[in-house]
C-alpha cells in the first residue's frame, strides 16, 4: 500500500473515531434514549410497615409508552434496588380502535446497575406512533436513607414509637420506588393506588378517588387516588401514616382545599402554615395569571427528611422545622423561615412542576426562580417584616463568597453523569439564580418582567422548556414595551450571567479635573494567583449609579451598561457625567447588579467621611452595607488596604439598622476565623469591643427594660449584637446570660415555663453551655429529649455544641452518628458543624471525622453528597499549608466515597488555599493596623 492511500486510510479512521465519539457523546449513554415516551402510569403499591413482613413494600406498574421513533428494538426504562420479577413482565400493543391487545413475547430482560437501566427485550421492533402497555411487579425494602421510598418514626406522648413512610424522588431516586422513565423530561399522567392496613392514612399528590377493601385481609384497604396532571416523576409523591391535619377556610367553591399534617402531638404547631398557604397560593395565581392546576395541596410535616422541603405536585413535604411553627416557643426568625420555605415551595407548582427544565443543566429555572419569588410573595405576606431587602442582601453575600472561587460552576451548569446532579443543589442554583433574576427584573422592570414570565409559563404549561425559551418570552415582552433597546435581547445579556461561572468588580477610575469616570471590569477571585483563562471573561453589566448631589437611591435602573464585544472582550466605558470633586458616587444603587465595586481613594475617602458623618442615612441602607461588604471583600482579596474597610466599619458605631451590621459581623467572622489561633488576636478582641460596645449598651442588653420592637430585623438586629457581645465578653453580657440559664434550671417545671425570652434563648443557651459545666450541659440535653417542637430542638442541638468540655464535645460527635440517642440523621451535620466552629470544638471534630469516616458514610447511607458539608465546614477553620496537605491526602484516599461530593471538595481544597494565602498577604498587614486602631481608641479613653 502507498504511503498517500495508507495515509488516506488513517485519515479515514481517525474520521470515523472522531465522528463515533461525537455520536457517543450525543447519546450520553447514562441517558434514555429518548425513542420511547411514557404517556400514563398506573402504579399500585403495598407497604407494610412494621408488621408481620416487617417494613417493605411490593407493587405493580402498568406504563402506556408510546415509540417516536421508528423501530424500537429495545425498551429502556430506570430501576434501582428493586427485586424485578423478570418473567411476569408482560408487553401488550394497544389497537387504536378497539380494546382490543395483542401481547408481544418478550425474549429477555436484564438490569445494567451501572447506569440504572432496566432493559427489555421484545421478540419484534416496536413501531413509531403506537400505543403499547407494559406490566411490571416488583418489590424492595422501606430504606432509612432519607430517599426513594422510606421509613421515618417518632414517639408519641407516652414513649411508643409509631412507623410511617413517605417518597423523596428529586433527583433521581423515583427509580428506587417502581420502575420508570426518571428523567424530568419524560411527563406522563398517574394514577396511583396505594393498599395499607387501615389503621393508617394513606396521601398522594392527588385527591382520593375511592376505596375498596382489600382481597383477603380484612383489616386492609385499597385507597385510589384521581389521575394527575401531567408530571415529571421527581414529583410523584406518596406516604402512608397516622398523621392529623388542619384545614384551612376557603372562601370560594372552587378555591384550592388546603391541608395541613403533622404527628397528632405536633398538630398545635401547623395553624401558621394553614394561614401561610392559602395566601400565598392566591398571590401566585394574581402574579402568573394562571390558577393553581389541582384541586387540592396537602402539605405534611416529616420527622426524618434530608431536604428542607420538596415541592411534589399537591403532597408538599418538608420537615418539621421548615413547617411547624409553636408561637410561644419558636423564634421570630424560625417563623420567617417557615414563611419563606412555604413560600418556595408554592412557587415551584409553576416554576418547576407546571413547567419544567429539559434536563438539569436547568435546575436554576426551578431553583433560582422559586427563591425569588418567594421573596416576592413573603413581601406580600408580612410587608412590615423588611423581608425582601435583607434576602436580596443575603443571597448576593453568599454568592460574592462562592462565586469567587474558581472552583464554582456556572448557573446553567452542564451534567455529566446522573450521580453528579444533587451536587448543584448549591448556592449557585438558588441564589445565583435568585439574584441574577433580580437583576434583571430591575433593568427591565415590573410590566415587561412579569409578563414575560407569564407568557413562558402559559406558552410551556404541562411541558418542558430551557434557558432560552425564558429569554424569548422576556425579549418578547420587553421590546414590545420598550423596556429594553431593540438592539439588545435578553439572551445576549443573561447568557453572560448563566453560562460563564463568577462575576465581576467594576474599578471606577474618576478623573475629578475632567469630570469623567473611566470603567472596567474583570473577574473577582479570592485566589490571588489569578490565571489568565480565569480572567477572560466579560458580563453584560447594568450601571446604575448617584451622587451626593442627586442622592437618588431609587433609579436602579440601567443608566449605561458595560458591553462585551461578540469574542466576549469587555468593552470599555468612560462616563462624562460624574459629579465635581468634591461629591461622591457610588455605583450598584440598592445592590441591583451582581458586581462589587472597586473606587479609588478619593471616591472612597470622601464615602467614608459621609458615612462617619450625621447624615449617614443619606445613603440608602442597602448601600451602606455594599460598601461595607465591598471594602472587607476587597481587602480580604489583597486587591485593597485594610485600612479603608475598617475606618467604614468604624461608622457602625452610629449605625442603628440591621442589614449594615449584619453584613459587617458576617465579614469579620472570616477575619476573626484566620486570626483566632494566632498570637495577635487580642487585638481583634479589642477591636471588636470597641464596634460592639455601643450598640449592646444602647439595646440594654439580653434582657431589656425598653419596649422590643415588633419588627423582624430589629429583633434579628438584637440577637446578632447581642451574640457577638457576649462572643467577645462585652459588659455584662455573659454573666446575664449564666444568671438567666440559672433561673431556668431552678424553675420547678422547666419544660412548662422558662423565664429567658423566646428570641434570646440561643444566646443565653450557647453562652450559658460555654461557661457551664456537665450539669448545665445535661440539664439542657434533657430539655431536647422532651421537647416537642422541631424548631426548638434544632436550637438546642446548636447550643450544646457550645461547651468547652472536651469530654463532652467527644461524646455529643458519638451521639450524632447513633440514631438511638435521639440525635436525628437529618440534624447529625447540624452537630458536626456547630461544634467544628468553636475553638475547642475545632480539632475534636477534625480528628472525629478523620478517623471515623468509614462509620459515618455508613451511616448516610445513599445520601451521601452530604459528605461535603462535612469538609467544607472544616476547610473554612483552616488556615495553615499543614492542614491543607491532611486534609489533600485524605480527600485522595477516600476519593470514591466521596465520588458524589466531588464539587464541594473541590471548593473546599480551594477556600483552605485562600485561608492560606490570606495569612501570608494580610496577617502582618491587619494585625498592625487593629494594633493602631485600638492604641488610638486606648488613647481617647484615656483622655475622656
Amino acid at each position: 500500500m502507498s504511503h498517500g492511500r495508507l495515509l488516506l486510510v488513517l485519515l479515514s479512521l481517525v474520521i470515523l473515531v472522531t465522528a463515533m465519539k461525537i455520536d457517543i457523546k450525543e447519546e450520553k449513554p447514562y441517558n434514555l434514549p429518548g425513542d420511547i415516551i411514557p404517556e400514563r402510569y398506573r402504579l399500585a403499591v403495598v407497604t407494610h410497615i412494621n408488621d408481620d413482613e416487617g417494613f417493605r413494600f411490593t407493587g405493580k406498574v402498568w406504563i402506556s409508552i408510546m415509540p417516536i421513533k421508528p423501530d424500537v428494538p429495545v425498551i429502556k426504562l430506570h430501576s434501582k434496588k428493586l427485586k424485578i420479577r423478570f418473567n411476569e413482565i408482560r408487553l401488550l400493543q394497544c389497537d387504536q380502535n378497539s380494546p382490543k391487545r395483542t401481547r408481544i413475547k418478550i425474549t429477555n430482560a436484564e438490569l445494567i446497575p451501572e447506569h440504572d437501566f432496566l432493559v427489555i427485550h421484545p421478540e419484534v421492533t416496536l413501531e413509531k406512533g403506537r400505543v403499547y402497555e407494559l406490566y411490571i411487579p416488583f418489590e424492595s425494602e422501606l430504606n432509612s436513607d432519607l430517599v426513594g421510598y422510606y421509613k421515618s418514626s417518632y414517639l408519641d406522648k407516652a414513649k411508643e414509637k409509631h412507623w410511617l413512610s413517605i417518597t423523596q424522588f428529586e433527583p433521581t431516586h423515583a427509580r428506587q420506588a417502581f420502575p420508570c422513565f426518571d428523567e424530568p423530561n419524560m411527563k406522563a399522567r398517574f394514577e396511583i393506588s396505594l393498599a395499607h392496613d387501615k389503621k393508617f392514612t394513606a396521601l398522594s399528590n392527588m385527591p382520593l378517588k375511592w376505596s375498596e377493601p382489600f382481597d383477603g385481609k380484612s383489616h386492609w384497604v385499597w385507597d385510589h387516588f384521581q389521575e394527575s396532571v401531567p408530571m415529571s416523576t421527581y414529583l410523584v409523591a406518596y406516604s402512608i401514616n397516622k398523621f392529623h391535619y388542619k384545614e384551612s377556610y376557603v372562601k370560594m367553591v372552587d378555591d384550592v382545599v388546603f391541608k395541613i399534617w403533622a404527628r397528632p402531638e405536633a398538630i398545635d404547631q401547623v395553624d401558621y402554615a394553614k394561614f401561610v398557604g392559602p395566601k400565598v397560593l392566591k398571590f401566585y395565581e394574581d402574579y402568573f395569571d394562571i390558577k393553581f392546576p389541582l384541586p387540592k395541596v396537602d402539605m405534611i410535616a416529616i420527622p426524618d427528611f434530608g431536604a428542607g422541603a420538596m415541592e411534589n405536585f399537591g403532597l408538599i413535604t418538608y420537615r418539621e422545622t421548615a413547617l411547624l411553627f409553636q408561637p410561644n416557643i419558636s423564634s421570630a426568625s424560625s417563623q420567617h423561615r417557615v414563611a419563606s420555605v412555604i413560600a418556595h415551595e408554592l412557587a415551584h407548582q409553576w416554576f418547576g412542576n407546571l413547567v419544567t427544565m429539559k434536563w438539569w443543566t436547568d435546575l436554576w429555572l426551578n431553583e433560582g426562580f422559586a427563591t425569588y419569588i418567594a421573596s416576592l410573595g413573603v413581601d406580600h405576606l408580612h410587608p412590615e417584616w423588611n423581608s425582601f431587602e435583607e434576602e436580596s442582601r443575603d443571597n448576593i453575600q453568599t454568592v460574592f463568597i462562592f462565586d469567587a472561587l474558581k472552583s464554582s460552576h456556572p448557573v446553567s451548569v452542564p451534567i455529566g453523569h446522573p450521580g453528579e446532579i444533587s451536587q448543584i443543589f448549591d448556592a449557585i442554583s438558588y441564589k445565583k439564580g435568585s439574584t441574577i433574576l433580580r437583576m434583571m427584573h430591575k433593568f427591565l422592570g415590573e410590566e415587561a418582567f412579569r409578563n414575560g414570565v407569564r407568557h413562558y409559563l402559559k406558552k410551556h404549561k404541562y411541558n418542558n422548556a430551557e434557558q432560552d425559551d425564558l429569554w424569548d418570552s422576556l425579549t418578547f415582552e420587553a421590546h414590545k414595551i420598550k423596556a429594553l433597546p431593540e438592539e439588545f435581547s435578553v439572551k445576549k445579556i443573561m447568557d453572560s450571567w448563566t453560562l460563564q461561572t463568577g462575576f465581576p468588580v467594576i474599578t471606577v477610575e474618576r478623573d475629578y479635573e475632567k469630570g469623567h469616570a473611566k470603567i472596567t471590569q474583570v473577574r473577582y477571585l479570592l485566589d490571588s494567583k489569578r490565571e489568565k483563562e480565569f480572567l477572560e471573561t466579560c458580563w453584560w453589566v447594568p450601571l446604575s449609579y448617584t451622587t451626593k448631589k442627586e442622592m437618588d437611591f431609587n433609579a436602579t435602573e440601567a443608566k449605561h451598561w458595560l458591553k462585551c464585544e461578540d469574542d466576549h472582550k469587555p468593552v470599555l466605558k468612560v462616563m462624562k457625567d460624574m459629579p465635581p470633586p468634591e461629591y461622591w458616587v457610588i455605583f450598584n444603587l440598592q445592590l441591583s447588579g451582581l458586581y462589587k465595586v472597586k473606587y479609588d481613594k478619593k471616591n472612597w475617602d470622601l464615602l467614608i467621611d459621609h458615612l462617619t458623618s450625621e447624615k449617614f442615612t443619606d445613603i440608602h441602607t442597602l448601600n451602606r452595607a455594599q460598601l461595607i461588604d465591598d471594602a472587607l471583600d476587597l481587602a480580604w482579596s489583597g486587591d485593597q488596604e485594610y485600612s479603608i474597610a475598617l475606618r467604614i466599619v468604624e461608622y457602625l458605631k452610629q449605625e442603628r439598622e440591621y442589614i449594615p451590621w449584619k453584613t459587617a459581623l458576617e465579614n469579620l467572622a472570616s477575619v476573626n476565623r484566620m486570626l483566632k489561633r494566632s498570637p495577635q488576636y487580642g487585638f481583634f478582641k479589642m477591636y471588636m469591643r470597641k464596634v460592639l460596645t455601643p450598640m449592646y449598651k444602647l439595646m440594654g442588653g439580653i434582657v431589656s427594660d425598653k419596649k422590643a420592637s415588633d419588627r423582624l430585623d430589629a429583633v434579628k438586629h438584637k440577637i446578632l449584637i447581642t451574640s457577638w457581645a457576649c462572643r467577645f465578653d462585652v459588659a455584662d453580657c455573659r454573666e446575664e446570660a449564666v444568671m438567666l440559664f440559672k433561673k431556668w434550671m431552678h424553675e420547678e417545671k422547666p419544660d412548662i415555663k422558662n423565664p429567658i425570652p423566646i428570641d434570646m434563648r440561643s444566646v443565653v443557651y450557647c453562652n450559658a453551655i460555654r461557661m457551664g459545666t456537665e450539669k448545665e450541659w445535661n440539664f439542657l440535653w434533657e430539655r431536647y429529649l422532651m421537647s416537642n417542637v422541631g424548631t426548638e430542638k434544632i436550637m438546642i442541638l446548636s447550643s450544646l455544641a457550645c461547651s468547652r468540655e472536651v469530654w463532652i464535645l467527644s461524646r455529643y460527635l458519638e451521639w450524632s452518628c447513633q440514631e438511638e440517642t435521639g440525635v436525628r440523621k437529618q440534624d447529625m451535620p447540624t452537630v458536626f458543624s456547630s461544634i467544628a466552629h468553636t475553638e475547642v470544638g475545632y480539632h475534636l471534630a477534625k480528628g472525629y471525622f478523620y478517623e471515623n469516616f468509614d462509620k459515618i458514610h455508613k451511616y448516610l447511607g445513599a445520601d451521601t453528597t452530604r459528605l461535603d458539608r462535612f469538609v467544607r465546614t472544616l476547610a473554612k477553620e483552616m488556615t495553615t499549608e499543614k492542614e491543607l496537605v491532611e486534609l489533600s491526602s485524605f480527600v485522595k484516599a477516600h476519593a470514591q466515597q466521596l465520588d458524589k461530593a466531588t464539587q464541594g471538595v473541590k471548593q473546599a481544597l480551594e477556600t483552605v488555599e485562600i485561608n492560606t494565602q490570606w495569612q501570608h498577604k494580610n496577617y502582618k498587614s491587619i494585625s498592625r493596623v487593629l494594633k493602631e486602631f485600638t492604641e488610638i481608641h486606648e488613647e481617647l479613653k484615656a483622655q475622656a
